[in-house]
């Protein structure tokens, strides 16, 4: 599988009306592929709606957004949508191998996390294997909706994203507390890291992912 993160900066105050407006075209385009996820942000990068899209590779990406364009409704993409966008912006991403594929809605929590990090140049299988050591434990404090790659030619990517799912602000803070006083989280002392950022999301209410 690969997935689509697509990040849209929206015009100050723009989000209800651009949800609303996927909310309406969203059966249009889910006839060619469904949708794994949607949010806006609530802390971090302000303005911003985040979805994601699993395809099966980048062939099958490029023919469902050709045929989801051409659909004889016009209503995709969203229309007036262009008048209330700043900056669009595409990363193809794979799934890490201890990472579950998406195949269909999941309720998992009311508030998201999505973590990036720039990895040091030839360390992803170290992250990898010191992730695929610690994952389980840290599962089993709160759900881990999505971990990804960056999908670099013959993947090399060298940014890893992780999407994590909470009940609420409060309920975050405890799960981080408490995984870092079991000693369960962090996976690693962190230098093959050399940039950490993160932003806070609430889904719409059309999200699969919820």
């Amino acid at each position: 599988m690969i997935y689509d993160l697509r990040t849209y900066t929206l015009k100050p105050r723009s989000v209800p009306t651009v949800e609303k407006m996927f909310a309406e075209a969203m059966p249009t385009r889910e006839k060619y592929s469904p949708l794994g996820a949607f949010f806006h942000t609530e802390v971090g990068p302000l303005n911003q709606i985040v979805h994601i899209w699993a395809y099966e590779n980048v062939e099958h990406m490029a023919s469902v957004r050709a045929e989801a364009a051409a659909d004889t409704s016009g209503m995709w993409p969203p229309k007036g949508l262009a008048a209330h966008m700043a900056i669009q912006a595409s990363e193809l991403i794979v799934p890490a191998p201890f990472m579950e594929d998406w195949t269909g809605p999941q309720k998992l929590g009311e508030l998201y996390e999505l973590r990036v990090y720039d990895l040091v140049p030839g360390t992803r299988p170290d992250v990898m294997k010191a992730w695929a050591s610690k994952i389980d434990g840290r599962r089993a404090y709160s759900p881990m909706a999505g971990c990804w790659l960056s999908a670099g030619f013959g993947g090399l990517g060298n940014k890893l994203y992780h999407l994590w799912a909470y009940d609420s602000f409060e309920h975050r803070a405890e799960i981080r507390a408490q995984t870092s006083a079991a000693g369960v989280w962090p996976s690693d002392d962190g230098s093959n890291y050399l940039r950490q950022e993160n932003k806070l999301l609430v889904p719409a209410s059309f999200s699969p992912l919820h």
